[in-house]
């Protein structure tokens, strides 16, 4: 709010500073107020994110990380490690809108995309494990249904191949003929997988030796043997079918109409809540063959109909036998990695679904992940078989280097992002307090973000803090500061903030002096970085080193506590409504002017009619232009705020609506 001449204000500060008790609760009580009595103003709601990654036989999935995702925009709202436990405990603010979140990792052999919803202010999700997902998931509509479907065993002939069913199968092609033993599928296993064939890196650059010509493709046998086939994980945006087919191996067909019999060993490889019914451990007994034998595999890319649960033969195939393959460039015609895995005697057996000339291809070649075993163990050849590669640690944190962002620093691992690595939180002020402003929240407008730089250990051992001006309307000259939750003991030093005026006292770490909570001061004057001529500010970059590593719980509930400095004056700060002022705050000028604050009541910067003088957003926030009340541009604010924040949760997305 542009501000009136000097004389003015002086005149109106004497006319109202007296202060009266008894007003203060008839204002209170008063029938024109725009929210009820302790709404305050909050846009956001603290969410309790309980996620643990799990292999199939309950061994944590340690140290990986773990994105979550707005479900209705797909907007990122917080990049985690999981602990020692396979853990993710934090709290986490979020926008009140949001009712379901996205939970994706990119760890091989996990359900990589999970669409969580938030039930009492909590996301309790288990991936992985005994039942492969627990807790508060939604399982898309073609899922729902668990009637069994029985198939005929042979089904169609094309060029003289005979495709058949293995048995019963559900109606999400799960099939019903599983091994009552599940397969294992071990952390080590896993930690394998991902240092060789990771999820999104091509895997020519990554490991060249798996797509050469000698690498062999397909299980040989040299003994009689059962041969299982276990499912592992998917990664597809397809309902792919997994079949196999047989051959001698001294006579191996020369094109794909020579096989005689292609079996659908699972009709939809596909997770459950992921378009399946899948569980990692999964297994089928493929049959008992002949020393002399040789299994080839074969996906069908999407080839299971959700509508008519069935398997579409005529969509494209890709097979073991490149040469069968539909790509016209001989070095993109493989489609399949097979891979020893000697510490448990297991072939891992990754399959790429999309054809490898096509740009949308990322040549991972782990589409669709199993692997096979033998019984007896050793009746598959491993002449020609590449091992899986050994986990990379450089640093010795615990942290593989795929997934440390710190590779050669065993102090640091991994930054987290609040709100994203990519957006920007808002804090919008009106800086006339005690005194009503003019309501149109522009007076100081900034953009916020935190980074939070961890251990392998989860712990915090830097943060980052970035603001920027996004606007500022006032005649003012104001500053702006953050109470932290937490003493300024722990804190060894901040760097970064712009410091103009004198009014600021600092501790030797950098934190305001004569704080019992750590305090920082980003900057004292916003005319000193913010350029109104031409709406540029400068961005201001704080780093805040710890003395040891902190728990990364202390540092939830971001924004904490921000707060504006009316005009130079650091007795008179602006706080979001309901938030306590720091140690320096004048307190007797709560209840006076237009301030129906209430210590005692734990009522904080609350005006005349319950308007508050500052609001929080964890998104983008446009305010409006210079001497239009907020509610006049929001339409839906006067109804949100009414409700108490129970209506139109995101009426700040709806400018003029």
């Amino acid at each position: 709010m542009r501000k009136l001449i000097l004389g003015l204000f002086i005149i109106a500060s004497i006319v109202a500073c007296k202060k009266d008790n008894t007003g203060i609760y008839e204002e209170i009580n008063n029938s024109d107020n725009i929210a009820p009595n302790g709404f305050n103003f909050a846009t956001t709601k603290t969410v309790k994110i309980n996620i643990r990654l799990l292999t199939n036989i309950n061994e944590p999935i340690a140290k990986i990380p773990v994105t979550l995702y707005n479900a209705a925009n797909g907007n990122q709202l917080l990049k985690s490690l999981t602990d020692s436990e396979g853990r993710i405990d934090v709290s986490l603010n979020i926008a009140s809108y949001i009712d379901q979140i996205i939970v994706k990792n990119d760890y091989v052999g996990l359900n990589n995309k999970v669409l969580g919803f938030i039930d009492n202010n909590s996301l309790n999700l288990t991936i992985g494990g005994g039942k492969g997902l627990e807790g508060n998931f939604i399982i898309p509509a073609l899922n729902k249904n668990t009637s069994n479907r029985v198939s005929t065993q042979s089904v169609k002939t094309l060029s003289g191949t005979l495709f058949t069913y293995m048995g019963a199968f559900e109606s999400n092609g799960k099939p019903k003929y599983l091994t009552p033993d599940k397969g294992k599928v071990s952390a080590q296993l896993l930690s394998y997988i991902n240092a060789s064939i990771p999820s999104t890196v091509d895997v020519r650059t990554n490991h060249p030796e798996y797509m050469a010509d000698d690498a062999k493709q397909t299980l040989d046998l040299v003994k009689d043997a059962d041969v299982f086939l276990t499912f592992v994980t998917e990664s597809a945006e397809l309902t792919n079918t997994v079949a196999f087919y047989t051959y001698p191996t001294n006579n191996p067909p020369k094109n794909a109409s020579e096989i005689n019999e292609i079996k659908f060993a699972f009709p939809n490889s596909s997770f459950i809540g992921s378009g399946g019914g899948l569980i990692s451990g999964d297994r089928v007994n493929l049959g008992n063959f002949k020393a002399g034998t040789s299994v080839a595999f074969m996906i069908i890319a999407d080839g299971w109909d959700i509508s008519n649960e069935t398997v579409k033969t005529d969509r494209t195939k890709f097979y073991s036998n490149k040469n069968f393959n539909p790509e016209s460039d001989q070095d993109l015609k493989k489609h399949t990695v097979l891979l020893n895995f000697a510490q448990e005697d297991l072939f891992v057996l990754g399959i790429e679904d999309v054809n490898r000339e096509s740009p949308f291809c990322d040549h991972d070649i782990n589409d669709a992940l199993f692997y096979a075993e033998s019984f007896p163990k050793d009746a598959i050849s491993k002449t020609g078989i590449v091992n899986l590669d050994t986990p990379k640690d450089t640093d010795g944190d615990g942290v593989t280097d795929q997934f440390d962002e710190y590779p050669t620093d065993p102090k640091k691992a991994y930054n987290n992002y609040f709100p994203s690595k990519d957006s920007w939180g808002t804090l919008a002020f009106e800086d006339n307090w005690p005194l009503k402003g003019d309501y149109d929240m522009n007076d100081l407008v900034i953009n916020y973000r935190y980074t939070y730089v961890t251990n392998a250990n989860n712990n915090a051992v830097e943060m980052n803090a970035d603001y920027k001006v996004l606007t500022s309307l006032a005649f003012f000259q104001n500053g702006f500061g953050v109470e932290l939750p937490f003493s300024p003991s722990i804190i060894d030093n901040v760097s970064g903030y712009i410091k103009e005026k004198n009014y600021i006292k600092l501790n030797a770490n950098g934190t305001e002096a004569g704080q019992d909570k750590a305090v920082i001061i980003p900057f004292d004057n916003q005319k000193s970085i913010y350029n109104a001529a031409n709406g540029v500010s400068e961005q201001v970059s704080m780093v805040i080193k710890f003395i040891a590593p902190q728990p990364i719980n202390i540092l939830s509930n971001a924004p904490y506590n921000p707060f504006l400095i009316s005009d130079g004056r650091r007795s008179h700060e602006i706080h979001l409504p309901g938030k306590t002022p720091t140690n320096l705050a004048d307190k007797a000028l709560f209840g006076f002017q237009d301030d129906l604050s209430n210590p005692s009541a734990g009522r904080y910067y609350i005006g005349t009619n319950n308007w508050p003088w500052a609001l929080q957003f964890t998104e983008p926030f446009n305010p409006p232009a210079e001497g239009i009340a907020i509610d006049q541009v929001y339409s839906k604010f006067g109804a949100w705020a009414s409700s108490g924040g129970s209506s139109f949760t995101d009426w700040y997305k709806n400018l003029g609506k």
